[in-house]
C-alpha cells in the first residue's frame, strides 16, 4: 500500500500530512510572487525522518486555473531502508505537464537526495504498482509518439515504465515481466482494426507496432501495419539537430520516402527495434 495526498480545489484540500513508519510528510500549496512578478501557487512537501527534516520537494509553479499536486509515500526502491516520497505537480497548459520529483535515501538511510523525472504529458498522478509486488513505478505513455506521425488526439503510444534504482530512474518497459501489461493494451487496440477507413491511421499504427515489439511480435505487427497505413506525409521529415525560433532545422534534415521507412528509423532511435531490424 502507498499513502497518497491529493491537493487541489476539487478535493477541497490545499495542505495535509502523511506518515508511513518513521517517514512523515507535511505538504501545502504555497502562494508567492515569483521572480517574474507572477502570483503563483507552488506545492512544497517537507519530509521528516523520526521528526528531523531530511529534505523538501518544491513542485511546479501554477498560475491561473486550479492548482493540482499529488504527494505520496511509496516503496519505490527496496534497496534502501525507507520508502520514498513523491511529489507530482501539474504545470498547466494544453496537454502538459506532469512534473515528478522523488526524495529517496541511500542504502545507509543517512543521506537523502532528490531524483526528478519528466515532464510528461498530462496532469499530476501517483506512482503505481503494476505487478502488485509492492514496488511502485512511474507508469506513463511514451511521449515520443505524441504528434510524431499524426495530431495529438490521433496518436497512440505504448506504455512506458520507469523504475527508481538508486539515484536514477531506469526505463524498464522492455523487461519481460511487463509483457502482460502490454498485452492488455493490445487487446484494447484490437477494436481499431474493425474500422474500414479510419482517419489518420499512421498515428495509431506507430504505437501499435511498438506495442507488438514489446511482447515479441514485431514482425506480425509490421505486416499488419503495411496493410493499413496511408500516404500521409506527416512525420516523414526529421531534423537531426535543433530548430530555430521559426521551426527551421539547424541540423541535418532527413526526408523519408514512406511511412514504413520513417517508422523503422523512429523505432530504432527509440529502442523498439535493433539497428539490424530485429526485435
Amino acid at each position: 500500500m502507498a499513502e497518497v495526498l491529493k491537493m487541489d480545489y476539487q478535493n477541497n484540500r490545499m495542505s495535509g500530512s502523511l506518515r508511513s513508519g518513521a517517514v512523515e510528510v507535511n505538504a501545502q500549496q504555497q502562494r508567492r510572487i515569483n521572480e517574474s512578478g507572477s502570483n503563483v501557487l507552488q506545492p512544497v512537501a517537507v519530509v521528516r525522518l523520526n521528526g528531523i527534516e531530511v529534505g523538501r520537494l518544491v513542485g511546479a509553479e501554477k498560475w491561473g486555473g486550479s492548482p493540482a499536486a499529488v504527494v505520496q509515500i511509496a516503496e519505490m526502491d527496496p534497496e534502501n531502508p525507507y520508502p520514498e516520497v513523491l511529489l507530482s505537480s501539474f504545470t498547466g497548459g494544453a496537454h502538459c505537464c506532469n512534473q515528478i520529483q522523488v526524495l529517496t535515501s541511500d542504502r545507509s538511510g543517512q543521506t537523502w537526495r532528490e531524483v526528478t523525472l519528466g515532464p510528461f504529458d498530462g496532469g499530476d498522478s501517483p506512482a503505481e504498482d503494476p505487478l502488485r509486488n509492492g514496488r511502485f513505478l512511474i507508469v506513463d505513455v511514451d511521449n515520443r509518439f505524441l504528434y510524431r506521425f499524426a495530431c495529438y488526439a490521433c496518436s497512440t503510444a505504448p506504455a512506458r515504465l520507469w523504475q527508481l534504482e538508486g539515484d536514477a530512474f531506469v526505463d524498464v518497459s522492455h523487461r519481460p515481466e511487463f509483457k502482460p501489461l502490454h498485452r492488455r493494451k493490445l487487446q484494447r487496440m484490437a477494436e481499431w482494426f474493425k474500422q474500414k477507413n479510419p482517419e489518420y491511421p499512421n498515428g495509431f499504427l506507430a504505437g501499435y507496432v511498438a506495442n507488438k515489439a514489446l511482447v515479441g511480435e514485431l514482425y506480425e505487427g509490421w505486416d499488419r501495419m503495411t496493410q493499413r497505413y496511408d500516404s500521409s506525409e506527416e512525420g516523414l521529415k526529421e531534423c537531426k539537430g535543433d530548430l530555430d525560433d521559426n521551426g527551421k532545422c539547424l541540423g541535418r534534415e532527413i526526408v523519408y520516402s514512406s511511412f514504413p521507412e520513417a517508422l523503422r528509423a523512429f523505432l530504432v532511435d527509440t529502442g523498439y527495434i535493433k539497428p539490424t531490424g530485429e526485435q
